[in-house]
């Protein structure tokens, strides 16, 4: 399990970068490309909001916690 909470950890940093890195590209200052970086953006935050707390019930149960 230590490898897949790393990844967990380490997910949201790898995409900040990766959209950092795509929102100084030329091709993301062109109309199709603020498309595709909100409609990516708008993909993870929906993805985060209804699948993200399955993660945080499963962290507080196992450290017996509540918020």
């Amino acid at each position: 399990m230590p490898m897949s909470r790393t990844i967990l950890h380490l997910g949201p940093l790898l995409l900040l970068i990766g959209l950092t890195l795509f929102a100084i590209t030329p091709a993301s200052h062109s109309p199709s490309g603020v498309l595709q970086l909100f409609l990516f953006s708008l993909f993870v935050s929906l993805g985060y909001l209804l699948h993200g707390g399955r993660y945080f019930e499963a962290a507080d149960k196992e450290t017996g916690s509540s918020a």
